[in-house]
């Protein structure tokens, strides 16, 4: 429910001309649905309803909210541009949602997961230097691809010990410069290295996990 309403909330402030605060919003509900499983775990609060719930919230949080804020943060591109790009991820990212319920457990991703893809198309959408329209559109639908693919993606503590050194060597330099945008930079980074991480591990043959199904905390 904290990530739905977080979703609410970025729709709304990309509606009023406010992207950085939509895309903060979008990362807010990401830390909210990191701790969602773990929590209800804890508190012997897991069910059946939560699952849903969770993957309810998520169409909306991490696949129309990004989509709009697209669609908004690009108000002068042609109209059927941005629709066509926003309808197609935010689709990819239902049918995400809709698989996720078909597989059997894992303890690792089959295709990109929406909370990744959410995020990162939030991030691009409010970056703070000067970006086209075309440029954060094919980023849409290249995140739209890899959210339906079947590629493997590795949960972000499995090969932790080859990730973070990359990390903090793409990081660092870029947390130490001033000014609003450092968040959406510093964000775009990371989850960028994790998925051409993935990617080149499935294209290699050395997946970081087996995938079957995804874990009800990051559908």
């Amino acid at each position: 429910m904290a990530a739905l309403a977080c979703g609410l909330g970025s729709l709304e402030a990309a509606r009023v001309g406010a992207p950085a605060l939509a895309f903060r919003l979008i990362l807010i509900a990401a830390l909210a649905d990191a701790i969602d499983g773990a929590l209800a775990r804890r508190l012997n609060a897991t069910g059946p309803i939560g699952m849903e719930l969770d993957s309810l919230s998520d169409v909306i949080t991490f696949g129309a909210a990004p989509a709009f804020l697209f669609s908004t943060n690009f108000a002068d591109a042609p109209s059927l541009f941005r629709y066509g790009t926003a309808l197609v991820f935010a689709a990819a990212g239902a049918f995400r949602l809709a698989r996720f319920h078909t597989l059997p457990p894992s303890n690792g991703f089959t295709g990109l997961p929406i909370t990744a893809a959410g995020v990162l198309l939030a991030a691009t959408a409010a970056w703070p230097f000067p970006a086209a329209a075309q440029g954060v559109g094919l980023i849409a639908v290249l995140l739209a691809f890899l959210m339906v693919s079947t590629i493997h993606f590795a949960k972000p503590g499995v090969g932790r010990k080859v990730m973070l050194p990359a990390f903090l060597a793409l990081v660092l330099p870029v947390a130490l410069i001033p000014g609003e945008g450092t968040l959406a930079v510093v964000t775009t980074i990371a989850l960028g290295a994790y998925i051409v991480w993935n990617i080149v591990g499935h294209f290699t043959g050395e997946e970081a996990a087996d995938v079957q199904h995804e874990d009800v905390q990051l559908p």
